[in-house]
């Protein structure tokens, strides 16, 4: 008898063995998949199927996007100060697409 047919006819055993080997090469194909933008040591340590579920909520969240690039509406939105400063999330100034506004300040008014 082999080290690990216990007990089963030798034909079943290879078979078996046969199916580990396919299988092996198939799950190493799987963490191969390039999901977000993790790197490589990530990759490893996460499950395929925890990377599965991340790419697919992140295909289901809906993308921040505009709706008018009008700033004057967007002033009145309340997605701008007058300054042209993002109130939500990233202090980037919508008028210049930079760090600060026209004179110069950043969000909080400081020279940077």
């Amino acid at each position: 008898m082999g080290a690990q047919n216990h007990g089963l006819k030798s034909n079943v055993a290879k078979k078996q063995a046969k199916a580990r080997k396919a299988s092996k090469g198939k799950k190493k194909g799987d963490f191969a998949v390039y999901i977000g933008n993790e790197n490589l040591q990530v990759r490893k340590a996460q499950s395929y199927k925890a990377r599965n579920h991340y790419l697919e909520n992140k295909m289901k969240f809906p993308k921040k996007r505009l709706k008018t690039k009008d700033i004057g509406s967007l002033t009145e939105q309340g997605i701008i100060d007058e300054r042209g400063f993002f109130l939500k999330g990233k202090k980037k100034n919508f008028i210049t697409k930079s760090m600060v506004d026209e004179k110069g300040m950043d969000f909080y008014g400081m020279p940077r």
